[in-house]
């Protein structure tokens, strides 16, 4: 059997780099509610950005590759250690990557254009360091199933690559398509890592038969949203993007469906996995919509899936994981609950206020904005000390 810990060494390291969830996810929802306050301060005329992108777009681009790439390689890097039964990095080699990941987000607001290059440092070898951290147990015990996450986060890292060169040559149409592309890739991968862990947590957690895949409509569920990434790309088939995110969102909204959100009202770590997927399949339809009416903002749409959706999978996620992997039992405090909520508020707020109420548009983005704050500092105020703190149980991790 496989020695995934050396117990006698475990007690004398840092309880913040035993495992990679705990700095990733404790610092991405950390970095959400600071991008956030700063986003709105930005919008209101309070602060200006120093950084060479402009701030929608570094906006934009920190959401997805900061705060969601970080919880995406937390996750990723904890999880490989049960997929594999080798070890995950843990220690200076799991801190020096954490470290990188946080000197981009701090390279990536204050350096001005002159220091390009040591943005482009820290921000393009942060996450190929992860994908190699992952490689290496999954090669080992020749889970060739799981490989694909590598050149997933590969590709990640060249989409900033064409991000950053993008505005470096003054080509902002390049580096918009590479947001929208992006923003599917993460999508994407969503659909696939829930397709893993919502049918399993919600037998375990209901004490319910597991619901077994249906292997059509898994493709039919997962593969527009690849499409999707790959579409971003050509804005000239932007109809051709409308059908195929309309029969994404309604292919997940039916796997959804199988996968018995109903049983699951009474536990909060569930319904709000369900509910976060089903915002994130409304989204996809909502703008599929916007694609063929003019009059309806595909950017303001999109938010329903990207806030409700990934970033609601996101919390509903780590608050899950966190408690597991700490030895703790899976009831979160009633607080997380308006966490969940509150997400799903700010998705809401987002989407439909500028669509009814389009002359309010900085009080509608502060609503939601608070709504978002609102529910990642409900889950530091509550995941801190776990997060920060040794396995309750005794065990390494």
């Amino acid at each position: 059997m496989i020695q995934i810990t050396d117990f006698a060494k475990e007690p004398q390291s840092m309880p913040l780099f035993r495992l990679a969830f705990r700095p990733f996810f404790l610092a991405g929802t950390i970095f959400a509610v600071v991008n956030m306050i700063l986003w709105g301060l930005v919008l209101s005329g309070k602060i200006s950005i120093i950084s060479m992108f402009p701030p929608a777009m570094w906006h934009a681009h920190e959401m997805l590759f900061g705060f969601s790439g970080a919880i995406i390689v937390g996750f990723l890097l904890t999880a490989v250690q049960n997929w594999t039964g080798y070890p995950g990095i843990k220690g200076p080699t799991l801190a020096c990557i954490f470290i990188i990941w946080l000197l981009a987000r701090i390279a990536m607001f204050v350096l001005p254009p002159k220091f390009f290059w040591l943005t482009m440092i820290f921000e393009l070898t942060w996450m190929p360091l992860a994908a190699i951290a992952f490689a290496v147990p999954v090669i080992k015990a020749k889970q060739w199933r799981n490989l694909f996450f590598v050149p997933l986060l590969l590709v990640m890292s060249i989409f900033n690559v064409i991000f950053m060169f993008g505005f470096k040559n003054n080509d902002y149409i390049l580096s918009q398509n590479t947001i929208w592309s992006m923003l599917f890739l993460v999508c994407f991968l969503i659909t696939v890592l829930a397709g893993r862990v919502i049918p399993f947590f919600t037998s375990k957690g209901t004490h319910s038969n597991k619901v077994q895949p249906i292997l059509a409509l898994e493709y039919m569920s997962i593969a527009p949203v690849m499409l999707l990434a790959v579409l971003a790309w050509f804005p000239n088939l932007v109809l051709v993007s409308g059908v195929i995110a309309l029969i994404g969102g309604c292919a997940n909204i039916l796997r959804l469906r199988r996968w018995k959100p109903m049983i699951t009202l009474s536990v909060p770590l569930l319904w709000s996995l369900h509910l976060s997927y089903l915002l994130l399949s409304l989204g996809l339809i909502v703008y599929a919509i916007s694609l063929f009416v003019p009059a309806l903002n595909a950017i303001t749409m999109i938010h329903l899936t990207t806030i409700g959706g990934v970033s609601g999978v996101i919390l509903a996620m780590i608050s899950r994981v966190s408690l597991g992997h700490t030895g703790r039992t899976l009831t979160p405090s009633k607080w997380m609950s308006l966490a969940f909520i509150a997400l799903v508020l700010a998705a809401v707020v987002r989407v439909l206020f500028p669509t009814f109420m389009p002359n309010l548009p900085l009080m509608t983005y502060w609503i939601s904005i608070v709504c978002w704050i609102l529910g990642f500092m409900l889950f530091i105020l509550f995941y801190s000390k776990l997060l920060l703190s040794a396995r309750i149980d005794k065990k390494p991790g």
